[in-house]
């Protein structure tokens, strides 16, 4: 089968410094071609990279992109040049696979029989431009169900198939740090939609009664890498107030697998207090190849992500004081957490694994294809 990949015109393909959606595609993708599938992935051409190569057994082909805008209008304009100049260099195929702003226009220059869409973050009512595609696939059931309730009459296009991560070079779980302290540990943007307010204010009272935790925050800092710098300087003086400096650690992203394993590995929780905006996270599930407890909000787009006391635990959605009981059960007992990060592993490999998820996809292309 021939499938062709189209990423939107804004960041780099394979990642060069992470990105959710371009980590979830560069694994599916090279699983995809080892299986034995001719595989395309188009994106934005990049500095110091060819237009055209084979990478992992998936051809790549570049052309010109444009930088994001936060302004949403102002995005989908600046990618229209982009995504024409996609649909004219589109080779013939069996599947279109759109991920970005623009995927309709495929329906519209058809190169294969089927194209489909998938939903990356929540869906809006702009999704009805989309309902000339063959499928629209979301990350996670809550997503779905959200689309059919604005968009009923598309409801048969809605299909769920969950994000997946590659964990062919993580053969079994980390074990715990050798120590006493219990590090907590939150990769992602700092903004309020992903509930730092919520987590840093809980740890300062959790922290209060147990002096052997640590919190430690991983990610963009920056308007320009998608954060909150307000948000950054009211919880810097909350920390600063409490006089919790030593145990919690605001650091800036790093963007190599290795830098960010090496993170989680020296984590024993990983956290994800969301109160919004989630589809599946990616973070958590990269996390579930090295083996650590989960802490989430019980928001229903992460429902998927954890079986709670068996993997991990969900706390109340913007709640403070579930947040801070949760944060002093979970350190409680180091056994348990140890047996939760195990669990996970096996977890996140049997229902997130690229290999899975791949056959799923070839699965449903097949179906539509009849």
């Amino acid at each position: 089968m021939k499938i062709q990949f189209v990423l939107g015109h804004e960041l780099p393909f394979p990642p060069a410094k992470g990105g959710g959606v371009n980590s979830l595609l560069d694994g599916l993708t090279v699983t995809l071609a080892k299986a034995g599938h001719e595989v395309v992935a188009y994106s934005p051409c990049v500095e110091n990279r060819p237009d055209e190569e084979v990478i992992q057994g998936v051809r790549h082909i570049r052309l010109r992109g444009a930088a994001r805008s936060p302004n949403n209008l102002l995005n989908f304009l600046k990618g229209i040049p982009y995504a024409l100049h996609v649909a004219f260099k589109m080779e013939k195929g069996d599947v279109v696979s759109c991920h970005m702003l623009h995927g309709f226009f495929y329906t519209w220059w058809r190169k294969s029989k089927i194209v489909t869409h998938t939903i990356h973050r929540d869906p809006k009512l702009f999704l009805k431009l989309f309902s000339k595609m063959d499928r629209i696939y979301a990350g996670t059931d809550s997503i779905v169900n959200e689309a059919k309730v604005i968009l009923p009459e598309m409801a048969s296009l809605f299909k769920v198939i969950y994000n997946c991560v590659d964990f062919s070079y993580y053969t079994s779980p980390t074990p715990l740090p050798s120590r006493l302290e219990v590090v907590f540990l939150f990769v992602g943007r700092f903004s309020r939609d992903k509930g730092l307010d919520i987590l840093i204010k809980a740890f300062c009272q959790a922290a209060k009664k147990n002096q052997k935790i640590r919190l430690k925050t991983l990610g963009p800092m920056t308007a320009e890498g998608g954060a909150d710098e307000g948000l950054i300087a009211e919880m810097e003086d909350i920390v600063q107030r409490e006089g919790l400096k030593e145990r919690v650690e605001f650091c800036p992203p790093v963007f190599t697998r290795s830098e960010i394993d090496a993170a989680i590995r020296d984590s024993e929780v990983v956290c994800l207090p969301s109160v919004g905006g989630e589809t599946l996270n990616m973070s958590v599930i990269e996390s579930m190849r090295v083996g650590r407890a989960l802490l989430i909000s019980d928001l229903p787009a992460n429902a998927p992500l954890c079986k709670h006391s068996e993997t991990g635990l969900f706390a109340k959605c913007e709640s403070v004081q579930d947040w801070e009981a949760k944060i002093l059960e979970i350190a409680e007992d180091r056994k348990r957490m140890d047996l939760m990060g195990r669990n996970i592993y096996a977890y996140g490999y049997n229902k997130f694994s690229s290999g899975q998820i791949a056959e799923e996809y070839i699965a449903d292309f097949s179906a539509l294809s009849i």
